[in-house]
């Protein structure tokens, strides 16, 4: 491809379709989005052949317009001017496009091509940005966003406190010190202040937004709060903008996702009563029936005199700030590293509390040199105020430590402690040599009314063992009927600690748009159950799922025995979680990791198979059985396979187009019904295959249109084609015992003896014929006796032996019938006997004579059968 020359078009494909943006400083937005879309918009070579011709149209376009001008400047006389213009005309000349050409450049071009051709586009876009003075990084869009879990919504609550006097309590509320005017908050700590009596603050509240790109800048001098009237706030507000990174559900962390948190807080001197009539619609604030101002967010560029703005759909409220409630349960305490969070009251104690509640299940486990934090919070309702700071210490003169403790505590390093904030977020790391050491953490927080209060968190930090990875894969056997709750039900090895009492478990299995992914997750005063954990794990010995253990160290296999739900799992996708285990004094031990992998099943069930030579050569010859007096035939699968008779066995599903598109039989998971008589025996084949239904399994994506999955089936691997046999005629015939010995022109009893008595004599005769069946079975042709279920000659046959129906021809010579003698079947003895009588006819036998014994009748299907079944050999009487 020519890279050059596309470089020059591709860049004039960029100037034309922004033209009459360029000259102008605003509207950014829409320029800047329409200069990214060519990007995308020019994936394919079917958008850059129509790319080329809209750039052919547009250059003929402004082609003409200078031609038009040149006509007129040479009226005119201008020479300055026809110069201009020839030079234009001349430029735009060699800039026409030969597209024919192009285009089958482009269509013979390969992706490799395309890939250099899509880079070169990204080099451009910078060219075309730095001749307008865009920036990618400018906003285009804010959109407002709500979540409860976080605590954003877009009502702002900016209230005020003037402080009457500082009052100490504890975590119940109890006063600790006596009253002061005057306090330094965090004393001797980076970030100390002094409050006063009378002093006035206010409460700084945020908003969460949305913002595209998410790699825009936005900071606190852009943002401000507009009416619908384009007038700010800014005179009575202050801002601050940070990039968002908190936890927006529990198992969701956000991270370069263009979120911002916003500061707003109304100024110290402004009079409140004044904002709240300018940002109310009612004369006094709190009556029934008031109504407020709405604002947008708006992100303004003052260099490139550009402003976007939110909806308006932000409210503000102005009141008194009253005294923060309930901060030990509103306060987190948790890890970023984990979807866990707890309230800092799971680790909040004093010497009230028994020694073993204290120092074995109160302690936060954190690990030596990882990361944990500390949000400072209070409850969040009409009766409770806010946290204006908070800081964090480690209490070496706490009372409950010993002289060795304080000593074991001082051997750690701490970061993320010693500070005051009033963002009231504190990352902490703990390190150091020594795992296990209790620490008793100082949480001090002042309110808005000037409310100091302590509580004391206490942590134990431990080294990290990794233990091995235990790996499950979710993947169905049978059919699944619900989904949603499917146990896993597999073994892998495992192993538990030595010491091992409790645990935390960490794992979400499933898609997070999904609202009913599974997440399994329990908190560290869990204590080990060998009977289960949390109804999730069940430990053996053994790999056969045997042997429960006692202990930990007899443990060698786990069963995940968790419901999983298979629609929020994406298919060959590893969901990773973890299981920490501590000791009985709340130490940190070590962490098995747990991976679970969602695989479909790509076979049937294993307890279906075909019976032996059931398929000769790809082939299920079907014996039907007559239905309806013969109208239509029925065959039941079970006879051909193993596994239908099982369970489940109504999920099977046998296909053939060649036998229902042409309504030859209807087919059904263990049936083939409704036989057209006229394929019996005919001797084709009819393609067919064998489905199994592991039902509505699939992933099933969130937000994209796909309300409901289909069945989920799975072929058997064998390829096989259906041909319909005839029993009577497939069946193979025998001469009970040796074939007889028949003379000319003597009649013949052919049934055999089967028992002598002791002088010699017969005592018991047998039939003279024998019949198995084409699957091998010995079926009696003169009785309707059943081998087995279902099975007997009558069922597609008259019984050899009824005379009527059944007729026996004798052929010699060729074709000559009953030539030397007429047969018939009849009862001899209590068996049935084949009789020939000779005939009349005088022949003078050369030699020994071969004959075919054949039965002629009709079957159940109307179906006439002549049956070469039998022979003999005719030899001379004994007189010749």
């Amino acid at each position: 491809m020519r890279k050059k020359y596309l470089s020059a078009l591709l860049f004039g494909a960029l100037l034309f379709a922004s033209a009459g943006t360029f000259t102008s400083c605003k509207d950014y937005d829409d320029d800047i989005n329409n200069l990214q879309s060519q990007i995308d918009k020019l994936a394919t070579k079917e958008d850059m052949e129509a790319k080329l011709s809209q750039m052919e149209t547009a250059i003929n376009d402004a082609k003409a317009t200078a031609e038009e001008a040149l006509k007129a400047a040479q009226e005119a006389g201008s020479a300055d001017e026809i110069a201009k213009l020839e030079a234009r005309i001349k430029a735009l000349e060699d800039a026409a496009l030969d597209v024919d050409a192009l285009k089958k450049e482009i269509a013979d071009s390969v992706e490799e091509q395309m890939a250099d051709f899509r880079e070169e586009m990204e080099e451009l876009l910078k060219k075309v940005e730095e001749l307008t003075g865009y920036s990618l990084e400018m906003v285009t869009s804010i959109d407002l966003q709500s979540n409860e879990k976080a605590g954003f919504d877009t009502e702002l609550d900016l209230n005020y406190s003037r402080i009457a006097k500082i009052t100490f309590q504890n975590a119940w509320g109890d006063k600790i010190a006596d009253d002061v005017t005057s306090y330094e908050f965090g004393e001797g700590l980076t970030g100390a202040f002094t409050i006063k009596k009378g002093d006035v603050y206010t409460v700084k509240d945020h908003i969460l937004a949305s913002v595209a790109p998410v790699n825009a800048t936005v900071d606190a001098n852009m943002v401000s709060l507009i009416n619908s009237k384009a007038a700010s706030l800014n005179d009575y507000v202050t801002y601050t903008a940070s990039d968002y990174t908190g936890l927006l559900t529990q198992d969701t962390r956000s991270t370069a996702n263009g979120l911002r948190e916003i500061g707003v807080q109304l100024k110290s001197d402004v009079d409140f009563e004044a904002f709240h009539k300018l940002v109310s619609t009612a004369p006094e604030y709190g009556e029934k029936g008031d109504g407020y101002v709405n604002y947008a967010l708006a992100v303004t560029d003052a260099e490139k005199e550009r402003t976007v703005t939110s909806t308006y759909d932000l409210t503000i409220k102005v009141a008194a700030e009253k005294s923060a409630k309930g901060i030990k349960d509103a306060s987190k305490i948790g890890s970023n590293a984990s979807v866990n969070e707890a309230s800092i009251s799971d680790y909040c104690w004093s010497n009230e509390l028994p020694n073993y509640d204290k120092w074995d299940e109160h302690c936060y486990p954190a690990k030596l040199g990882e990361e944990f934090y500390i949000r400072v919070a209070s409850y969040q309702d009409e009766n409770s105020g806010r946290v204006m700071a908070s800081y964090v210490v480690v209490d070496y003169d706490n009372e409950l430590l010993s002289n060795t403790d304080v000593a074991a505590i001082k051997g750690l390093t701490f970061s993320g402690v010693n500070q005051v904030s009033k963002d009231n977020f504190f990352n902490i790391k703990i390190d150091g040599e020594h795992s296990g050491i209790v620490v008793p953490l100082k949480v001090v927080s002042i309110d808005y009314t000037g409310v100091v209060e302590e509580n004391i968190v206490w942590v134990k930090a431990g080294k990290e063992v990794v233990g091995l990875t235990a790996e499950y894969t979710a993947t169905p056997a049978v059919y699944v009927n619900d989904a949603k709750n499917y146990q896993i039900n597999t073994l892998d090895a495992f192993t538990v600690p030595e010491k091992a009492y409790y645990y935390t478990m960490d794992l979400t299995v499933g898609e997070s748009n999904h609202t009913d992914k599974r997440q399994f997750s329990t908190t560290n005063n869990t204590r080990i159950n060998w009977n289960g954990i949390n109804g999730i794990l069940e430990f053996y010995k053994n790999a056969d799922g045997t042997g429960t253990p006692t202990k930990a160290t007899e443990v060698a296999y786990a069963k995940f025995v968790g419901a999983v739900n298979l629609n929020s799992m994406k298919e060959d996708v590893t969901y990773t979680g973890v299981i920490k285990f501590y000791d009985d004094k709340g130490t940190y031990l070590s962490t098995n990791e747990i991976k679970v992998t969602k695989k479909l099943p790509t076979a049937v069930p294993s307890y279906f198979s075909a019976k032996t030579n059931a398929i000769n050569n790809g082939v299920l010859t079907v014996y039907p059985n007559p239905e309806d007096g013969g109208k239509n035939g029925e065959f039941n699968l079970n006879r051909a396979f193993n596994g239908l008779t099982e369970n489940l066995a109504d999920k099977f599903e046998l296909t053939s187009a060649a036998l229902t598109t042409d309504g030859l039989a209807s087919l059904s998971y263990n049936k083939i019904t409704a036989i057209n008589p006229a394929i019996i025996n005919d001797g084709k084949t009819y393609a067919a295959a064998m489905y199994y239904n592991y039902g509505k399994i699939e992933y099933q994506p969130v937000g994209v249109g796909v309300e409901t999955i289909e069945d989920y089936k799975v072929k058997w691997n064998t390829d096989f084609a259906i041909k319909f046999g005839c029993v009577p005629v497939d069946s193979k015939y025998t001469w009970t015992g040796s074939a007889p010995v028949v003379y000319y022109k003597e009649d013949k009893i052919i049934n055999p003896v089967t028992k002598y008595n002791e002088d010699g004599s017969a005592a018991a005769w047998g039939d003279f014929l024998t019949v198995k069946d084409p699957y091998g079975q010995t079926i009696n042709p003169f009785s309707d006796t059943k081998p087995s279920t279902d099975w007997n000659w009558g069922i597609w046959s008259p019984l050899l032996s009824d005379k009527p129906s059944v007729t026996v021809e004798l052929i010699t010579n060729g074709d000559k019938v009953n030539e030397f003698f007429t047969a018939e079947i009849d009862e001899r003895n209590g068996k049935q006997a084949l009789i020939l009588t000779k005939t009349s006819t005088a022949v003078v036998l050369s030699g020994d004579v071969e004959t075919t014994v054949v039965f002629k009748f009709t079957d159940k299907f109307g179906h006439p059968n002549a049956i070469k079944a039998l022979t003999f050999t005719m030899k001379k009487d004994h007189n010749e």
